[in-house]
């Protein structure tokens, strides 16, 4: 059912409730950091494989060298060297030592190693001037990941790390929801793609690259085009983004002017409205519906209700369809250095620094004239809630962090 001039919440609800996760994909495990797993994913192999050496040095029996000592040295006969890789089925006996490299397979009948460090080799002997437990320098087998261990839950994001585990664990190839592809169009006979020629009264199209840049940001690959005020080439650049994509952000042409022609074409088009306008200061001028199974989020023109709109509705509605949670952005508690308004009627944002003020950390406002200076110097977004009409100087708030 179309909603018009709805909260904040009620609209955020809307996206969450419609957007559903992409349809998984199978990557190899070095492209897969930064998604989300798809399933849950467990080790097919032991690793180490074998227990292995974590030193250079010697593997003994650990009971040969007890109470050695600089001044008691114990002398082991060596025979043998084993290598990290090596397949040659060693064995150690009382009285006898493997040289072994780091990596190397641990020699049967060994059940400790004693660092080079520790040691000397003369003519085919070794003074050990410590003593080495049971289990010292020694990796055992399946230590860091045992075959049939669980490494990555579904829904987990996947780190390096995480891929370098499972890597480890034997995982080569990993079910994960791919990131969505974002299409983003700025409309206006006014707006000038950056790099042509500005005439006077027109502007650079910076929503276009803001938008673009946090897209990228959050690694979602993006194209991105600017079109004239025209029904027909409006819709034609919307059929043409909408063939190889799975969302699309429209810039400008969402109020209910005769020059707002964003929200029309897509009635022409036959989307499915879900929304429009919302009760949130800037950015009042949002719509999000359906188009041919994609979501369509129309943002205001002018900069600072774009880049409202966007991050607290398109943005999370997009880390939910790639499986993240729909937060964004983290929240910290700070002091509120200055009064700001709010509205009994709706949501109201402002841009923030965050200064460091003795033992606590405070949220400025941003008192600059230029509204992209504003967003541009931005740290945080204070937000004053519909239904609460000011936020006094030194109030305890939370606000988002936009890092």
């Amino acid at each position: 059912m179309k909603k018009y001039d709805i909260g904040l919440e009620e609209a955020l609800s809307m996206v969450l409730g419609t957007l559903k996760r992409l349809s998984p994909v199978v990557l190899p495990v070095d492209e897969a950091c930064d998604l989300i797993a798809a399933e849950d994913l467990f080790a097919s192999a032991d690793c180490p494989s074998a227990t292995s050496s974590l030193k250079d040095g010697y593997a003994v029996v650990s009971k040969d060298i007890e109470g050695a000592s600089k001044d008691r040295p114990v002398r082991l006969r060596v025979t043998g060297m084993s290598t990290a890789g090596d397949n040659i089925a060693a064995s150690v006996e009382p009285g006898l030592a493997i040289k072994v490299m780091t990596g190397a397979r641990l020699p049967q009948g060994a059940d400790a190693v004693i660092a080079v460090e520790f040691a000397r080799e003369q003519a085919n002997q070794v003074l050990c001037f410590k003593n080495a437990e049971p289990g010292r320098n020694v990796l055992s087998s399946g230590t860091d990941v045992e075959t049939g261990e669980l490494v990555v839950s579904k829904g987990e994001m996947l780190t390096p790390a995480l891929t370098g585990l499972l890597a480890a664990g034997g995982v080569h190839q990993i079910p994960v929801f791919p990131k969505p592809r974002v299409a983003i169009v700025a409309t206006g006979d006014e707006v000038v793609a950056p790099g042509y020629p500005l005439k006077s009264g027109q502007v650079y199209a910076s929503n276009l690259v803001t938008l673009n840049s946090w897209s990228r940001h959050f690694g979602f690959p993006v194209k991105s085009r600017v079109v004239k005020d025209n029904s027909k080439e409006i819709r034609q650049t919307f059929t043409s983004m909408l063939s190889d994509t799975d969302v699309l952000l429209t810039s400008g042409g969402a109020w209910k002017s005769e020059r707002d022609l964003t929200v029309r074409v897509l009635d022409e088009m036959g989307w499915e409205l879900i929304f429009h306008r919302v009760r949130i200061g800037p950015g009042k001028a949002v719509a999000m519906g359906i188009l041919d199974g994609r979501p369509v989020f129309c943002l205001p023109g002018g900069p600072p209700s774009n880049e409202m709109a966007f991050l607290q509705l398109a943005l999370p509605g997009l880390f939910q369809i790639v499986g993240r949670s729909p937060i964004p952005f983290g929240t910290k508690k700070v002091r509120l250095a200055s009064r700001v308004g709010g509205d009994l009627t709706w949501t109201q944002f402002y841009q923030a620094i965050l200064e460091r003020r003795g033992e606590e950390l405070w949220g400025v406002p941003l008192q600059i004239k230029s509204r992209i200076q504003s967003q541009a110097r931005a740290e945080a977004l204070i937000k004053v809630p519909e239904g609460v009409d000011r936020l006094e100087t030194g109030d305890m708030i939370e606000v988002q962090v936009l890092s």
